[in-house]
């Protein structure tokens, strides 16, 4: 835990309210696109929104990159899990049509089809990119603006990147309901459903008491199956009008703490340079920073600070992905705390070794693509687990803006070290041509 009583801010009181001024207008701004799931109509005119207001307060070179994404992966794979589960389940009953052997390998069939299908389905919750080759694909965008700068000269780069799209929301109004009610309802029916196909093959259905073992095979798993099938269908749906709305504060953090050093190119060295990434179809599997990655081996030795959701006060750095077993960088988790106790700013590191901590980062950060990539990262996030309806203060605003400034500060600091101590130095090269850059209109 760090943090001081008193705050001492590294942004002088005008700029700090030309900031927020900014950030209330374009986070309104951005309300505008309320259902942008990944690859959507509403996604990419937020892209273009933000496209625009960087041209508009900024010199710097702005563009949109195309690629390709797989909206169904990630969370949109509860829905074809839910499908697949009832596919398996039709097959059970059926299999009550059958003698006994035929009944007892069309159960095995179901079983082994939804043990199998359900794993495939587990790794596309996860994020797998190779389980989810088989989905399709839609044209998605990433924003990448950068600073003004001599190339030629550029050693040290510093990424400042956040997420645009929204994530998939249910059908059903309290998301927070149908979350637990899940957690509890598919895990017993899925249960029961493995337990009845083991005991059908077991002891079969045919001699005495037919009847008997007819009902007691059919109507607990049929009641059980409803619930289930139901409970993986209504947790996520892939139609837009169902999103969870991306309140837009961090990409308008993330602009701000971009904009700040780009309009102001004195406070970087003369080798330094400043990127800016808003990622689309982030909350499908990563889709945007990944693309990101793959298309600008240039960026192979930049540093990145990755700002998460903003929903609360309650500001942590991430060190680490626990369930992909991915650290981020100590240098660069150091320099948030470091900026958070220069100015008085409580900041705590994320927790990982809590169920709790585990379940709620099973789709991972921002930052995995980049440290998976060899790049010196650190994701900085503002929830509250405990209370998801609290909102955020102006002062939580402040602060946040202050945080990320001072951090990106010490962290490009510390790029300004001799040449001798340095590793040996990437070689810059052309961004990937399987990246589509549309839409350039710099100024």
């Amino acid at each position: 835990m760090t943090g001081l009583e008193e705050k001492h801010s590294v942004i002088s009181k005008e700029d700090m309210q030309s900031a927020m001024d900014f950030v209330e207008d374009f986070s309104h701004e951005l309300e505008k696109y309320p259902h942008r799931i990944a690859a959507s109509k509403d996604e990419t005119a937020c892209a273009r929104a933000i496209r625009n207001r960087l041209h508009d307060e900024t010199d710097a070179k702005t563009r949109l990159e195309a690629f390709d994404a797989t909206p169904l992966l990630g969370r949109g794979s509860f829905l074809l899990l839910g499908i697949w589960y009832a596919v398996c389940y039709v097959m059970y009953f059926v299999s009550f049509a059958g003698n006994r052997v035929t009944g007892a390998m069309l159960t095995l069939l179901s079983l082994a089809m939804f043990l199998g299908g359900g794993s495939l389905f587990a790794l596309m919750y996860l994020g797998n990119r190779k389980a989810g080759k088989i989905l399709p694909k839609k044209v998605s965008y990433n924003v990448v603006s950068e600073s003004c700068n001599d190339a030629k000269n550029v050693k040290n780069v510093l990424i400042v990147c956040d997420n645009h799209d929204a994530t998939l929301g249910s059908p059903v109004k309290d998301f927070n309901l149908v979350r637990k009610l899940c957690m509890i309802v598919a895990p017993v029916s899925v249960f029961i459903f493995i337990l009845f196909c083991i005991l059908k093959m077991a002891i079969g259905t045919e001699g005495a008491n037919v009847a008997a073992k007819i009902s007691a095979f059919t109507i607990l798993p049929f009641v059980s199956g409803i619930f289930g099938i139901a409970a993986f269908v209504i947790h996520f749906s892939p139609f837009e009008k169902f999103a969870r709305e991306n309140n837009g504060v961090a990409t308008s953090i993330a602009m701000a703490t971009y904009a700040y050093f780009a309009e102001q190119p004195e406070l970087l060295a003369d080798d330094a340079k400043i990127v800016y990434v808003s990622f689309g179809a982030e909350n499908a599997g990563h889709c945007g920073s990944r693309a990101f990655v793959e298309a600008h081996p240039e960026f192979a030795s930049a540093k990145v600070l990755a700002i998460g959701d903003i929903l609360s006060g309650n500001f942590q750095v991430a060190e680490c992905d626990a369930i992909r077993n991915i650290d981020f960088s100590l240098d660069v988790v150091s320099s948030v705390h470091a900026s958070a106790i220069e100015q008085g700013i409580t900041v705590s590191t994320m927790p990982h070794d809590t169920f709790a901590h585990k379940f709620n980062s099973l789709h991972g950060f921002i930052s995995n693509a980049f440290a998976k990539n060899g790049n010196p990262t650190a994701t900085i996030v503002s929830k509250d687990y405990a209370h998801h309806e609290k909102s955020l203060t102006k002062t939580d605003l402040e602060n946040m803006f202050s945080l990320c400034v001072g951090a990106a500060m010490k962290i490009m600091a510390k790029n300004n070290i001799p040449d001798d101590d340095k590793h040996d130095e990437v070689e810059v090269v052309a961004p990937s041509s399987e990246m589509k850059i549309v839409d350039v209109e710099s100024k």
